[in-house]
């Protein structure tokens, strides 16, 4: 509200006045009994006195100075002044002599001073603590987020205070949360085009020396030419797997799944680039295990676990898919490092490496596990790794409705 009183609390406390007014003219006339002059007296008293109070809130808000404690002071002063006037009007139609009057009027200026020491001591720490949280709100307008005013009080600045305090606290892990959302967005972007980059740059190489007819052994290239394409063709399909998964768009249909029947699709599927590094490709389980799960989705998941298997095995060792029907999982077991304790969160985030070198040389672009997990956790089951050394991937999907 500005220094002026606004016209609906002028109006209220002209109609406090006459309200107050009546009430005091009925009470005289029941307890008093006033003659006709004295009730004239009185009326015209009233509507002036009344007149008065409204008159001097008017002008003590028009001219107050812009200082809360100042208007307070203003504010405590007027009450004694108003009552000061009452008595002296008053007296000279009913019982006070001039001599008590000027005694009354001593006990009000006394009375005064002591209102005006009352407010004061009272509203010095109040302007105090509205100057805090105007400080407050300068600093955190220069950006300064660690501004508090941790003010402890138990009326409304406090609770102004507090509530001050934690809108900077939620600017604040606004702010930090959107920090760390660049930062992600620069090193993915930064992660997508090494990964793209990398098989392009590889097939443009190749196909040059192709078209220079300088290569040694063109089956060969044409063949790296065919994985490349495949590794652009799985990036491009896993970024849009993982914006379908964030928009909520991936279709999931959800059905009683033969997972065995999957398991061994996917051994079919990879068993080429098993041999081709030397890794024995196994299955464990039991004949048959059904299980709610979208097949298509499911071989995806199973397949992106495994190849990270595969690829990260040493020459000559094993992979795994043990199956269990017990708790419907499924798990992926290699012989390799695995993920360091601490880094198994990590590892099911897109473009998330443990050994960035490594990963890269391999083929990998960081999103099979993210893609896994979206996956998994949209047919309501979970997935999870356990630390090295050994890698260790487990899916647990749910049971078929009875």
């Amino acid at each position: 509200m500005s220094a002026r009183l606004r016209p609906q609390l002028i109006l209220g406390l002209a109609v406090l006045a006459t309200l107050s007014g009546l009430a005091a003219t009925v009470t005289t006339e029941v307890v008093m009994v006033p003659t006709s002059t004295e009730r004239t007296q009185l009326i015209a008293l009233v509507v002036s006195l009344a007149a008065v109070a409204v008159t001097v809130a008017f002008i003590l808000s028009w001219f107050a100075p812009r200082s809360l404690t100042r208007r307070m002071l203003l504010a405590a002063l007027s009450g004694p002044v108003i009552i000061a006037i009452t008595v002296s009007a008053g007296s000279r139609s009913m019982f006070l002599s001039d001599h008590d009057l000027q005694f009354l009027l001593i006990l009000l200026a006394f009375a005064t001073v002591l209102a005006i020491g009352v407010v004061y001591t009272l509203g010095r720490p109040l302007t105090e603590d509205l100057a805090r949280l105007t400080q407050v709100a300068h600093r955190v307008a220069d950006g300064d987020l660690e501004a508090r005013a941790e003010l402890q009080r138990m009326d409304e600045v406090g609770d102004l205070a507090t509530a001050i305090d934690e809108m900077v606290e939620q600017i604040a892990i606004t702010r930090a949360q959107r920090d760390a959302s660049e930062r992600e967005r620069s090193i993915t972007m930064a992660s997508l085009s090494h990964d793209a980059r990398t098989p392009l740059t590889s097939m443009r190489l190749a196909t040059e020396a192709l078209i220079d007819g300088v290569a040694p052994d063109p089956d060969r290239y044409l063949r790296t030419i065919a994985d490349d394409i495949s590794a652009v063709e799985t990036l491009i399909s896993d970024l849009f797997t993982l914006g379908q998964l964030e928009a909520g768009r991936l279709h999931i249909a959800a059905a009683p799944t033969e997972v065995m029947d999957v398991v061994h699709d996917v051994a079919s599927c990879l068993s080429p680039i098993a041999v081709e590094r030397s890794v024995e490709l196994t299955i464990e389980g039991p004949e048959s295990l059904m299980a709610c799960a979208d097949a298509d989705q499911l071989h995806r998941v199973i397949a992106n676990v495994t190849s990270n298997a595969i690829r990260h095995s040493p020459e000559g060792d094993r992979v795994r898919i043990q199956v269990e029907a017990d708790d419907l999982r499924v798990s992926v077991l290699d012989n390799g490092s695995g993920f360091p304790a601490g880094f198994e969160e990590e590892a099911f985030q897109a473009f998330r490496r443990h050994d960035e070198a490594r990963e890269r040389a391999a083929g990998g672009a960081g999103l099979g596990l993210a893609v896994a997990k979206g996956i998994v956790e949209a047919l309501d089951g979970r997935i999870w790794a356990d630390p090295g050394p050994g890698g260790a991937v487990h899916m647990e999907l749910p049971a078929v409705d009875a």
